[in-house]
């Protein structure tokens, strides 16, 4: 909380860091992230979480739901971000999923609402069941495979890496219709015979993000449970909206990471009492994600209102995604002097923040392919996410 001077303006009230009152300022949630218990697992962790109210917290109040905005939603990831960045990326997946959903219903209005309304009654916890080995610069193209049944579709591919990959109640997956031009988007119960989570993920950081390899071996899949069938690699309402959630959320969840480690760097410098050029590099770290946070919260606010949509809306999350690769790294450039040796330290709260932020330029769409696509929006061109075209 900050309390306000004379003059209008707003300081920290006493115990309060100063640069938070700026950082958290524009961010409202109506969740707060639970302590962790004592000796939890990150698995146990994360369905924790789910149980405190997270796991509904995108869905429709019509459907049983919270109801939150997607700026609200975001919100909850960055306050998740800074005391947990492993439960964070993997709740990040649930919510951007289950935001694409709501989202999807909204606009058509469909049966889709008793996936939703299901989903708030059990509390459902749902993975994202998109990438596949070895990465794709064109995020869209799925290499797994959907055979037509006479009640759905024969599912058999490899998703990976996949977080929530033991916890996740439901998984929502993309293949592409096998002797057709077509890709489904559908969920699977996780409990779906043929359906198994393999090893883990040898990954530096995030460690306890509960991600593996999901093997898909003829899993059956209901009609009923089909979100959405259309052609493959047309980016359409469905891929901008996905887009857009997925983008907001994940720019707010590191946009706590980065805020978590700007927390360690500004204590080191007060507590040493040693200012000089380090307050100039704090500032300039702050002023980053200041710059970033804004942009968050903006594009998640105009794409809810309508201001933003279209190949505007789609050029708008690409840009955001390129922005926080760069902030991230210019934040890093900052606090690196100010840090130390604490940024290299085995154990040290800092460098296991360094690490986990490290991972906001492996996420989709490919760096490689961002600025292009907001290029060709700015001169009239097909937006394309595969680096061939």
């Amino acid at each position: 909380m900050a309390t306000a001077t004379q003059g209008g303006a707003e300081r920290p009230e006493d115990g309060e860091a100063p640069h938070r009152v700026l950082l958290d300022a524009g961010w409202s949630t109506v969740w707060t992230p639970s302590p962790p218990r004592e000796g939890a697992t990150g698995a146990d962790r994360i369905r924790d979480l789910a149980a405190n109210g997270y796991a509904a917290l995108p869905i429709p109040e019509e459907c049983g739901g919270a109801g939150a905005s997607l700026v609200e939603v975001a919100s909850a990831q960055r306050a998740l971000g800074m005391v947990d960045p492993s439960a964070a990326i993997a709740l990040n997946m649930h919510a951007f999923t289950v935001g694409l959903i709501a989202d999807y219903w909204k606009r058509q209005r469909d049966t889709s609402w008793m996936l939703l309304e299901g989903m708030a009654q059990s509390g459902a916890l749902v993975a994202s069941a998109f990438a596949e080995p070895g990465g794709s610069p064109n995020f869209m193209s799925s290499r797994s495979e959907a055979v037509r049944t006479g009640k759905g579709y024969r599912v058999s591919g490899v998703k990976y890496p996949c977080s929530l990959a033991t916890t996740a109640t439901l998984v929502c997956l993309t293949a592409r219709v096998t002797g057709t031009q077509e890709t489904i988007l559908a969920l699977c119960p996780s409990s779906s015979p043929g359906l198994d989570a393999e090893g883990e993920w040898p990954s530096l950081g995030m460690r306890e993000s509960d991600t593996a390899r999901l093997v898909l071996r003829d899993v059956e899949v209901d009609d009923r449970l089909v979100i959405h069938r259309g052609p493959a690699d047309v980016i359409d309402d469905n891929v901008i909206a996905g887009m857009v959630w997925f983008t907001v959320l994940l720019t707010a969840t590191y946009h706590g990471v980065l805020s978590g480690l700007l927390d360690v760097a500004c204590k080191g410098v007060v507590a040493s009492g040693r200012f000089g050029p380090r307050t100039a590099l704090l500032g300039r770290a702050t002023r980053e994600l200041l710059t970033l946070g804004g942009a968050c919260r903006q594009l998640g606010t105009d794409f809810g209102s309508g201001t933003v949509a279209g190949q505007a809306a789609l050029a708008a999350a690409v840009g955001l995604r390129a922005s926080l690769s760069d902030t991230r790294d210019r934040v890093l450039g900052a606090v690196t002097p100010v840090v130390g040796s604490r940024l290299y330290g085995r154990g040290q709260e800092a460098a296991g923040l360094l690490v986990d932020s490290l991972a906001a330029h492996h996420h989709p769409p490919s760096l490689l392919v961002c600025d292009e696509a907001v290029g060709a929006f700015c001169t009239g061109r097909e937006i394309s996410f595969d680096p061939a075209d």
